[in-house]
This record gives structure tokens, C-alpha cells and sequence, in this order.
């Protein structure tokens, strides 16, 4: 097969289907994020040809996201992929089913699930972060459900398959970032969650003038409803740190004793730039380990030496998490709400009884530098193959060559004065409250002080 996905001029720029093509079908996809199944004509793909499942291939539509259905739908394009995703608002429509061979990279076709992007490859504002968090969670999802390794050997762009003439995705296309966001999301029917003892907690603090994010976008990219002014010298103590996240880190923290308290939806949990804050600890420093976590009354863990647990298999709904902590901790409850996908990602503070895992010496006391505690940023990443450079990556999201600048550049001040409030006596408006729907899945924030969805 021909590698073409050209779309034809008149189909480009489409803004809705036209007369005659068949409506999508709000039914019948397989990926539960989908909006729709909208069938590609059948003359499109070879149903059933599926050899293996080895790759999935990001493309560039150059064109709409309407006008790429369109073409895949007319019996004359000889051309179609498995997927496809808007600009605008990260919206995915299924087209192939995944065990029918699509049309999209010629000879290798057999072996890879296509992914098209709306946007042409020399517009990086086309690539949205929404466009980036539901492509990631949509990867997520295929490699899992076809047991594809979750690496850049295995996720790749059109151009690098054997005997490709296109160039999609092209350099604007933040690698970086997406194999992070892929790779941190939390997998379908799982609860992954961290118990920390409260009497061990470690204390950060910021070295620079910077700010607490919802996202990992830069943060003037943000309005002020999504970041937190954040001082030089700021200390305060938390209860997890993520591994790093294109320079970052996801950071837990109770409402009551982190720098936001008041802001709305960052008071618990938010993205920092680890390098504008001293060190994170170890997290076997701070673990709850080897108490028991119960989930619904029946089925139960234990805890490891990180005091990490997880639970697989999970249905989507309302559930609870009890944790037993014997002699040396007290119990806690814990509601989780998991959705269809993506899974759910907790954080659970238990009292010390006098028993803990409290031998660090570290009391995690309010202004306490932790930074003798060890660096967990480098305990194997969360993307297997996408974190070198990550302290170095400084394209701000869609400009620029990933990694051609300074650490700095993906957050930083910019000389603007912060007009963000962390007053909980200012009020906040209708707007900031529905900016909140930006922070997807794992960027969603649960209502408890000790909950944190994934």
C-alpha cells in the first residue's frame, strides 16, 4: 500500500460533513473516551488484517479534524487511521476498528494503530495542550489494551517507520512532554496510592520566585486562576512528589499548610518546577509501610517500603479504601471515585502511634530544608524513554524545537507582576471556576484534603 494521507485541498479546511457522507454513529467505539464511531468507508482498510500490534503512529491531518472523516469516509481516498483528535478540545473519534488494519504508513500498516492529529506540522499552534493531554491518554489506553511497551521505540511519529515520505508530526511536536503525560497516566480499572506517615513529612522549599501550576504548561501560558504565586523562601511541608514530569514535579500537600491555602483546586495538590524548590526526600523516608489497605471491605494489600500500594481489576464507580494501621498508625478511610478510564491516584496520611517509620530524623516541621533527605527525581522517571533532558526542556508548549532552550523558559516569571491571590477572603468568579474543566484526569483535583485523583 501506497504511503499517502494526503487529504485533497476541498477537504482541508471542512468545518462539517457533507451532504450525502453518513452521520457518526454516538455508539460503538471501543475506546471509552471516544466521542463517536465514525466509520471509514470499508474500501478504506482491510478488515481483520492486523498482524501484530507494534507501534502507534502519531500523524498530522494537514487539514480539519471534520475534513479528515470526511476523506476517510469517501470511497476514493484509499486511506484511514485508526483514530482521530481536535485541535481545540482534545476530542477523539474512532474510524477503524482496532483489529482492522487502517491505511496510514504504507508498508507497515499490519503491524501499527494510526493516531491523526488536526493541524499541519508547520502550525505548532495547533498542538494544544488538550490536543496533548487526550492524545496521551488515548496512547495510554491503546498500549494497555494491546500490550504495546509504553517507549519511544514503540510510540512514534509517521516519519520515523521504514520507506514514510511524509514528515508528520514534524519538529513542533513536543515528544517530551507526550511520552510523559503517557506514561503518567494511571491505567484503566487501577487505584495506585502512597500511605505517608504525617509525623515523618518532608518540607521543600523555593529557591527562586515561582509558582504552583494546575498543568504542566508554562506558566504564562496560564491565567491567574490556574498558578499560585509562590516567594522565594517559601517552606512548607507534603506528603508526595511525582517523579519529573518534563522538569516538574506533582506535588501533594495539605490545604491547611501548603502556600495556596484558599486557591481553590490548588490548596491540595499542583505541578511545581523542581528546579525553583530544594530537593524532595526519599520517599521511603515517609512511608506508612507495611500497613494494610482494604478496598470495599474484600479484597486487600500491603503497603511497600515506599508505602505504595495498587489495586487492579477495579470497576468504575464509588469505592473505599480502609487502612489498617496496626500498632503503629492509626486507621483512615478513604472515599475513591474511579471513572471508565483513566484510574484513580490517592495519597493517604495516617497518624504515628509511636511506631512509625519515623527513624529519619526528619520531623518534617514547617521551614525544615529537606534536601538532605535524597533526591527521589531521579528513581527511574515516569517516562521510559522520555525524561532525558527534561530538566533542559525549555520550548514553551508548540514553539519551538523540544529542548533547544534553557530549564528556565518552561516556567518562569517573565517579568509580569503575579495577579493570582491565594487571599481565601477574595472572591473568586464563575469563570475561574470553569477553567477548572482544563485539568483533565490526572490534572483533575479530588475534593478531599487527602485525595488526589489520577
Amino acid at each position: 500500500m501506497e504511503d499517502h494521507h494526503a487529504i485533497p485541498l476541498e477537504y482541508r479546511d471542512l468545518d462539517g460533513f457533507p451532504e450525502g457522507t453518513e452521520p457518526p454513529d454516538f455508539g460503538g467505539a471501543e475506546y471509552p473516551l471516544a466521542i463517536s464511531f465514525n466509520a471509514a468507508h470499508s474500501s478504506n482498510y482491510t478488515a481483520g488484517g492486523m498482524v501484530s500490534f507494534d507501534y502507534i503512529t502519531v500523524h498530522t491531518v494537514q487539514g480539519s479534524y471534520t475534513g479528515c472523516q470526511s476523506w476517510f469516509q469517501n470511497p476514493a481516498a484509499n486511506v484511514s487511521a485508526h483514530f482521530v483528535v481536535r485541535s481545540d478540545d482534545g476530542e477523539v473519534t474512532q474510524m477503524v476498528e482496532l483489529a482492522d488494519r487502517a491505511w496510514h504508513v504504507g508498508g507497515s500498516n499490519a503491524y501499527a494503530i494510526g493516531i491523526e492529529h488536526e493541524g499541519w506540522i508547520d502550525e505548532p499552534a495547533w498542538y494544544t495542550w488538550e490536543m496533548y493531554v487526550s492524545s496521551s491518554q488515548l496512547t495510554r489506553w491503546t498500549a494497555d489494551e494491546l500490550d504495546i511497551p509504553k517507549n519511544r521505540d514503540h510510540i512514534v511519529g509517521h516519519v520515523e517507520l521504514p520507506n514514510q515520505s511524509h514528515t508528520d508530526p514534524g519538529i513542533h511536536w513536543n515528544w517530551d512532554l507526550y511520552m510523559a503525560l503517557v506514561n503518567d497516566w494511571v491505567g484503566e480499572g487501577t487505584i495506585e496510592g502512597t500511605v505517608v506517615d504525617e509525623s515523618a513529612l518532608c518540607s521543600i522549599t523555593a529557591n527562586a520566585d515561582t509558582w504552583i501550576k494546575r498543568t504542566l504548561e508554562s506558566s504564562s501560558e496560564l491565567g491567574d486562576a490556574d498558578k499560585c504565586f509562590v516567594p522565594a523562601g517559601t517552606a512548607f511541608p507534603y506528603t508526595h512528589a511525582s517523579d519529573l514530569l518534563v522538569g516538574h514535579k506533582r506535588l501533594d500537600y495539605f490545604a491547611e499548610d501548603g502556600p495556596c491555602a484558599g486557591f481553590v483546586g490548588l490548596d491540595e495538590q499542583g505541578f511545581i518546577f523542581a528546579e525553583h524548590f530544594s530537593e524532595t526526600c526519599d520517599d521511603a523516608s515517609k512511608a506508612a509501610a507495611g500497613v494494610t489497605v482494604v478496598l470495599d471491605g474484600g479484597q486487600q494489600t500491603t503497603t511497600d517500603a515506599n508505602g505504595q500500594f495498587s489495586f487492579t481489576g477495579v470497576e468504575a464507580g464509588a469505592h473505599t479504601l480502609d487502612v489498617l494501621g496496626g500498632e503503629a498508625y492509626g486507621d483512615a478511610l478513604e472515599p475513591v471515585d474511579l471513572d471508565v478510564f483513566p484510574g484513580a491516584r490517592v495519597v493517604i496520611a495516617v497518624e504515628s502511634l509511636g511506631g512509625g517509620a519515623d527513624d529519619s530524623g526528619d520531623t518534617g516541621e514547617p521551614g525544615d530544608d529537606s534536601g538532605d533527605s535524597g533526591d527521589s527525581g531521579d528513581e527511574g522517571g515516569s517516562d521510559e524513554g522520555g525524561d532525558e533532558g527534561n530538566d533542559e526542556l525549555g520550548d514553551e508548549l508548540g514553539e519551538g524545537e523540544t529542548g533547544d532552550a534553557g530549564a528556565g523558559e518552561l516556567d518562569y516569571l517573565d517579568g509580569e507582576s503575579c495577579a493570582c491571590s491565594t487571599n481565601p477572603d477574595e472572591p473568586w468568579g464563575a469563570r475561574e471556576g470553569l477553567l477548572f474543566i482544563l485539568a483533565l484526569g490526572v490534572y483533575g483535583f479530588g475534593a478531599g484534603a487527602r485525595r488526589k485523583r489520577g
